[in-house]
C-alpha cells in the first residue's frame, strides 16, 4: 500500500490506542521512513486532524540528537499522517517492566538522555505530556530518541498556540498527580515521568500497579510508591533517592527542571541521601478498598472532566469562528 503517491508501507513497527507505525520506503526521497497512521475509527474525526497537525507542526521545531526527527511534508490540509526517520532498534518497554531490570549504570545513562531531550523541549516551552518506555526508542548504535508529539503541549505569549481541545490522558502509569488533574503543560510533569520510567528501570516495576487506572489515579495522589530498594536491592541508596525525589507528589518538592535531574544522574556520588525511603506513605486504600475508591474517583473526576471537555469545545469553536 502507497500513501501520497510517496511512501510504500513495508511492515507494522507499532501499535498504539490511536494510531499505527509502519516502516515505509519514501519513493521521492528514497531510504526507509517511519509513517504514523491514526486508526480507522479516528482517522476521520476533527481531534484526530488536530493532533495530528499540532505533532507534525512541533516535530518540525524539534532539532536535538534524543529527539526523533520529522520529515517536513508538502501543505496539504487534510493530511492525517505524521512521518518521521526511521531509527532501527526497539522501544524501551520491550526491554523492561514485569520484573525485568536494566543495570544501574544504563539506567541512569538512558535517564540522563531523557532529561537531555526534556530540557531542550522545556526551554522552547513544550512539553511532551506522554514520556512513557514505548515513547523511547534505543538504537542500535545506543542511542536514545524521544517519539511521538501526539500529546505534547507548545506555549507562546503565555497562551496555548498549538493545539485545541484537552487531548486523551496519558498512559495512567507514568503521569503526574497534577497531570491526572488536567493541568495542561507543566514541565514538571515530564519531570515525574522521567522519574516513573528510572524507577521501572531500576526495579522492573512500575510505582502503583494495578488493572484499574483510577485505582492507579487514585494511589497516585495519596501516598508515595514502594522504595526502590525493597524491590531490588542491588540499587544503591543514591539511585533510590533520585528516583524518589523525582517522584514526589508536589511539584515544588520534585527536581525543579529536569536539568537538575540529569545533575544528579550524571554524578550520583555527589547526591546526598535523605533518607526520603524511610518517610514514604503507604497506600492501602487502593488494595484493600478497591471498589470504594474507584467509586470516590468516579464521582469526583466525572464532573471535572465533563467543565474541561465543555470548556474546550467552546474554546475551540470561538478559536475557529476567527
Amino acid at each position: 500500500m502507497t500513501l501520497e503517491n510517496r511512501f510504500l508501507l513495508l511492515d507494522v513497527i507499532g501499535r498504539g490506542g490511536m494510531a499505527t507505525v509502519f516502516k515505509a520506503r519514501d519513493l521521492e526521497k528514497g531510504g526507509v521512513v517511519a509513517v504514523k497512521v491514526p486508526l480507522p475509527e479516528y482517522s476521520s474525526g476533527v481531534g484526530s486532524w488536530s493532533m495530528t497537525q499540532r505533532e507534525a507542526e512541533i516535530g518540525l521545531q524539534l532539532h536535538h540528537p534524543n529527539i526523533v526527527r520529522f520529515i517536513p511534508l508538502a501543505p496539504n490540509k487534510h493530511r492525517s499522517i505524521v512521518v518521521t526517520e526511521y531509527i532501527p532498534g526497539a522501544p524501551l518497554a520491550s526491554q523492561i517492566g514485569r520484573g525485568r531490570s536494566l543495570a544501574e549504570a544504563e539506567a541512569f545513562r538512558i535517564a540522563s538522555c531523557l532529561c537531555d531531550a526534556a530540557d531542550y523541549l522545556h526551554g522552547r516551552q513544550i512539553v511532551h505530556y506522554d514520556l512513557k518506555p514505548g515513547n523511547v526508542i534505543l538504537g542500535e548504535d545506543g542511542s536514545v530518541r524521544v517519539i511521538d508529539f501526539g500529546m505534547a503541549h507548545a506555549r507562546a505569549k503565555g497562551r496555548f498556540a498549538l493545539g485545541g481541545p484537552a487531548p486523551p490522558m496519558a498512559t495512567s502509569d507514568y503521569v503526574a498527580p497534577e497531570q491526572i488533574r488536567r493541568r495542561r503543560g507543566l514541565p514538571s510533569v515530564d519531570v515525574y515521568a522521567i522519574g516513573t520510567i528510572l524507577y521501572e528501570m531500576l526495579t522492573g516495576h512500575t510505582p502503583f500497579e494495578g488493572d484499574d487506572p483510577f485505582v492507579v489515579a487514585s494511589a497516585r495522589q495519596l501516598g508515595d510508591p514502594r522504595a526502590p530498594r525493597a524491590l531490588n536491592p542491588a540499587i544503591s541508596q543514591e539511585a533510590e533517592e533520585i528516583v524518589l525525589r523525582a517522584l514526589r507528589r508536589d511539584p515544588k518538592e520534585r527536581y525543579a527542571s529536569a536539568a537538575a535531574l540529569k545533575e544528579d544522574l550524571d554524578h550520583p556520588a555527589a547526591v546526598r541521601v535523605s533518607g526520603l525511603a524511610s518517610r514514604l506513605i503507604e497506600v492501602t486504600l487502593w488494595r484493600k478498598g478497591r471498589r470504594w475508591i474507584r467509586y470516590v474517583a468516579a464521582v469526583g473526576f466525572a464532573p471535572i472532566a465533563l467543565m474541561v471537555a465543555s470548556f474546550g469545545l467552546l474554546w475551540w469553536y470561538f478559536e475557529h469562528k476567527r
